[in-house]
């Protein structure tokens, strides 16, 4: 696996620790900023790198609470071609999500059941009935 050099990699999770305070004063706008600034420090073929899949997920995240549902879901998709993405079912809900309110349903309810695979009905706990309520048929007892 690529590695950052201390520098990059410091300067990087400085950008993302402003996105994230600025995220979780519901300032969405601003936090956008600063991810889109840490993502542009990533080197090219940026899905090769692991940082990216933090970065990804938080761009997902940003854009999803201000109602930018195609772009989430983009930015989702990248983050599960990150190493270790495809393994994250926060990432797989955060996809599903922005494609059931992108109306692809169909898509949608297979993301969602990959999250539920990887991380079972809890991952849903945080999350508005309908998603789990998709894919609820699907899941045998």
């Amino acid at each position: 696996m690529k590695t950052l050099s201390d520098n990059l990699y410091d300067s990087i999770m400085k950008s993302l620790e402003q996105g994230d305070s600025l995220m979780e004063n519901e300032k969405y706008s601003d936090a956008l900023i600063f991810y889109k600034k840490a993502l542009l420090e990533v080197p090219q073929d940026k899905i090769e790198w692991e940082i990216s899949l933090h970065i990804y997920t938080a761009l997902g995240d940003c854009c999803f609470n201000l109602e930018d549902y195609e772009t989430a879901s983009y930015n989702y998709n990248l983050a599960l071609q990150c190493p270790e993405g495809n393994v994250s079912g926060y990432v797989w809900l955060g996809y599903g999500q922005s494609l059931y309110e992108s109306d692809s349903k169909d898509k949608a309810k297979d993301a969602l059941m990959s999250a539920y695979m990887l991380e079972g009905e809890e991952i849903f706990e945080d999350s508005d009935e309908k998603y789990f309520e998709l894919i609820k048929p699907f899941i045998s007892k």
